[in-house]
């Protein structure tokens, strides 16, 4: 090891003393002047003094330093705390052979073997080091060197492990922008991917852009990028702008700002802490045995002792009744309270009235009823600031212990973290009342807490709260009968001739006319109800200047109920009345759907089964049908024939009336030359029997079809006993006034008749022949063609 000793210094040139970098300056009487780099001061050393540093190795060039590793400067400016245990232990141990080889004298003997070895055996053998940690020479050798460069620094024999490896970036700058792009889109979003989707997206997106520029990608992962790629560059980033990207500003500083210590009692009952808490346990109805859900708990805390001065247990939330309660029980000592609840072995000797009360902002804490009470009983009332829960978190860390020591343990308890719930079943295990609740909370506080030593105090809660009576007057207590109308809720009611009006209830007494005479018409009176137990009430009398009490007159069964319990069932009431009410219209709703059921039903089997659209008009009940009620009589006689001779002059009044006349559908006569063979050859009598029996029977066949066309019509369906006599009839009126067909003489053939003919001439058909003998069956129908007139 070579030593380098600056016998001649330049002004200007940098050196470095003790292992900090200086400037020599310029040379004065007696010596020279060297500033401080980084500190900005000035020494002066003589020249006999530069010499003896040099020779120690104090004073040296800078170019011995700037050959150290970049990992072994950047060690010497890392706090010596921020080193794990084991590399501290490790620089230690070698700063006792480096230490120990630095005090051998001459300077130049430091570097000889022997020397070396001689500073390791003395060493191993003083420390007791195994074999297998004696270090060689050359180590001792390496260690010295870095040692005295550094300028004697511990922190240079630190092991530099983490300087190990390759530190270059792996991927290349484009590759990286890429994979940038793909965490603040998925991963800082307020609806952020896992890391897994992130990676593989990041990954196709590198394979798109290395084929958009004509590159491989780099992809060191066996199927993508890195497996904790994602994870190291998103650890990189500035941790309170990620939780802005993914939370949002309040949130990001409220989690990056520090809890401090909150307000410290100085005395007893100088400072309050108030607060609301929902248990983590399920309690059952005393009457049912079902489950009635989670009360809540209302506690003060006094901040000197830790001791709990008063509770309230409810069902009802958060609320100026539960906060009055609570205060009741605080103010007022708790002998009553004690032997009431029963079976507790410690006194409770927390009462009087605080100096400050701390809230937070809800508000019950900011009502009417809170802010008379604190300035009945003469105490300041203080809301927390806004996201700053240290100013009452000696409420706050009490319910934790209170959910941990007690409430998780036992049964019905619901657990306060959800995992923890994936396979218990809190309704199961429900046995406890809201009152049984209540006895636990009271006998754990009294007797498990308050004699329990407070980590914090040093001492239990209970010999805190004595310990500072001893520094304060004797403490004050307050009549029942005063803290009862002080402490009610306070609405503002009219005072009528009935008395006062609240929530459906009514008060009243003898007492309050005196009240009401020197008041003015429909003039508001200051009312105070006592929310646990609404029999009596308390109005105002300002000539008086004191409250005069009144009892509840109705509903009498409200007597002795707590106000809460009143507020339920006036909800309950209400809810049930609405519930009858959507009932009733459910009902109503469902009766007028089943009546337009049944319509549409009627409607659609009637549509199902129309007559044709010819015989619509039939189908109906006409005056018609009403005048010819017994046309089906027996004694019935027929008509004579009615038939019109010549076209008819005008349209009937009614074309599909009962009144028109049926017509049979005529035969259009033949224009082809077939049908002038068949008109010419029907009038010569070249027609054999067979023929002629065809054409009649045809003929026949076709009057009886059209018949029963024109009955069906006239009969009602439900008449169907009745049809086919009423066809038989009609087919045998027809046969009988059918005329004769009679031969022709005298017509060539080919000759057309006359066009000029403007009226025929037909023949009357004779009479048909009614007979008993012709008739086979009753005379109960009148034939078609009658009696339309």
């Amino acid at each position: 090891m070579t030593v380098q000793v600056p016998v001649r210094i330049q002004t200007g040139a940098p050196v470095r003393i003790d292992g900090k970098d200086f400037h020599a300056g310029p040379v004065i009487s007696g010596g020279r002047v060297f500033y401080d780099k980084e500190a900005g001061t000035q020494i002066v050393l003589s020249e006999i003094a530069q010499m003896k540093m040099a020779l120690a190795l104090r004073l040296r060039e800078v170019k011995p330093h700037d050959e150290l590793g970049s990992a072994r400067r950047e060690t010497l400016r890392i706090d010596w705390g921020t080193f794990t245990p084991a590399e501290r232990a490790t620089a230690l141990r070698r700063a006792m052979f480096v230490r120990k080889l630095d005090k051998v004298e001459p300077s130049l003997h430091r570097s000889k073997k022997k020397v070396i070895l001689r500073v390791i055996d003395e060493v191993c053998r003083k420390y007791r080091f195994p074999s297998d940690a004696r270090p060689s020479p050359r180590q001792v050798r390496n260690w010295y060197r870095i040692f005295v460069t550094a300028g004697r620094d511990v922190r240079a024999l630190v092991d530099c492990h983490w300087a190990k490896g390759r530190r270059g970036p792996r991927y290349p700058e484009w590759e990286r922008e890429e994979i940038n792009r793909v965490i603040n889109e998925k991963l800082l979003s307020h609806h952020p991917s896992n890391h897994r989707t992130a990676r593989l997206l990041a990954t196709r997106a590198l394979r798109e852009l290395a084929a958009k520029r004509g590159e491989e990608p780099v992809l060191l992962g066996r199927t993508g990028i890195g497996k904790n790629l994602i994870s190291r560059m998103l650890h990189e980033r500035d941790k309170f702008e990620v939780m802005v990207q993914t939370k949002n500003v309040r949130e990001a500083r409220r989690l990056a700002q520090s809890v401090q210590l909150g307000p410290q009692g100085d005395f007893v009952n100088n400072h309050w802490e108030v607060d609301h808490c929902l248990l983590d346990i399920l309690v059952i109805d005393e009457e049912t045995g079902k489950i009635a859900g989670r009360p809540w708990l209302t506690a003060i805390i006094d901040r000197y002792s830790r001791c709990i001065v008063g509770f309230s247990l409810s069902f009802a939330p958060p609320a100026w009744t539960s906060v009055m309660d609570a205060l009741r029980v605080a103010i007022m000592p708790k002998e009553w309270l004690l032997a009431d609840i029963g079976n507790i072995d410690n006194s409770w000797d927390c009462f009087s009235v605080p100096r400050h009360l701390t809230t937070d902002h809800g508000r019950d804490f900011k009502s009417n009823s809170m802010v008379a009470a604190s300035s009945a009983l003469g105490f300041d009332l203080h809301h927390a600031p806004p996201r700053k829960p240290w100013f009452k978190g000696k409420i706050e860390r009490w319910f934790r212990t209170l959910q941990d020591q007690i409430v998780h343990t036992i049964p019905g308890t619901v657990l306060s973290k959800w995992e923890n719930r994936k396979f218990f079943d809190a309704n199961k295990y429900a046995v406890l009342t809201i009152h049984e609740v209540n006895w636990i909370l009271a006998k754990w506080v009294v007797d498990i807490y308050h004699q329990t030593t407070h980590s914090k105090l040093g001492r239990t809660p209970a010999e805190m709260w004595k310990r500072g009576l001893q520094s304060i007057p004797v403490l004050r207590e307050f009549p029942e009968d005063l803290i009862v109308p002080m402490m009610g809720l306070v609405v503002p009611r009219t005072l009528r001739h009935g008395g006062v009006r609240y929530l459906g209830l009514r008060w009243d007494h003898e007492n309050w006319s005196t009240v009401r005479a020197y008041l003015p018409d429909s003039a508001n009176v200051q009312v105070r109800i006592d929310p646990l137990d609404i029999s009596s009430a308390y109005v105002y009398d300002p000539r008086a200047e004191k409250w005069i009490e009144g009892v509840l007159v109705e509903p009498v069964e409200a007597r002795g109920l707590t106000l809460n319990q009143w507020v339920t069932i006036v909800r309950l009431r209400k809810r049930i009345a609405e519930d009858e009410a959507i009932s009733q219209e459910e009902a109503l709703a469902k009766a007028f759907e089943e009546i337009d059921d049944y319509v549409a039903d009627r409607i659609h089997g009637r549509l199902d089964d129309k007559a044709p659209a010819r015989f619509a008009s039939f189908r109906k009940r006409t005056a018609w049908s009403v005048i010819r009620p017994a046309r089906l009589d027996n004694d019935y006689k027929p008509p004579g024939d009615h038939r019109l001779i010549g076209k008819i002059k005008s349209p009937p009044l009614q074309a599909h009336g009962p009144f028109e006349e049926s017509r049979l559908p005529e035969l259009a006569a033949p224009t082809n030359e077939s049908g002038r063979r068949k008109r010419n050859a029907s009038n010569h009598d070249d027609l054999t029997p067979e023929e002629e029996q065809a054409k009649a029977l045809a003929a026949k066949q076709a009057s009886e079809q059209a018949a029963e066309e024109i009955v069906a019509s006239i009969v009602p369906l439900e008449e169907s006993s009745v049809l086919q006599q009423v066809q038989d009839d009609v087919s045998r009126a027809d046969r009988a006034r059918r005329p004769k067909r009679k031969k022709k003489t005298g017509e060539t053939h080919g000759v057309a008749k006359q066009a000029t003919t403007t009226e025929v001439q037909v023949s009357p058909p004779p009479e048909p022949d009614f007979s008993e003998e012709n008739d086979g069956d009753d005379d109960d129908v009148v034939p078609v063609g009658y009696g339309r007139d």
